[in-house]
């Protein structure tokens, strides 16, 4: 029988650090550290692709992307050119 062995993550900390992730992990109904420690590094991970995947902008900055997308400039022969060759055609 054939097993794959499952990802690891293993880390040393010192005592005052181990007592505040076991503090907070019971706080946090968590019984074990390494499950907090997963589950904070999850939440940040998502945390951190979420913002650099998400578009902020003001009212103005939206308006003018709106109207933008609304009424779009003349069509511009480069990109078009550049958008067949991309096609292949």
């Amino acid at each position: 029988m054939h097993t794959t062995a499952t990802p690891r993550i293993t880390a040393r900390i010192d005592q005052d650090t181990q007592s505040l992730l076991l503090q907070a992990a019971k706080l946090a109904g968590i019984t074990s550290i390494n499950s907090f420690v997963v589950n904070a590094a999850v939440e940040k991970a998502k945390e951190i692709l979420q913002a650099e995947n998400l578009i902020k902008l003001n009212r103005e900055s939206s308006l003018k992307l709106l109207s933008a997308l609304d009424n779009p400039d003349m069509e511009n022969q480069k990109l078009m050119q550049a958008f067949e060759e991309h096609l292949g055609r």
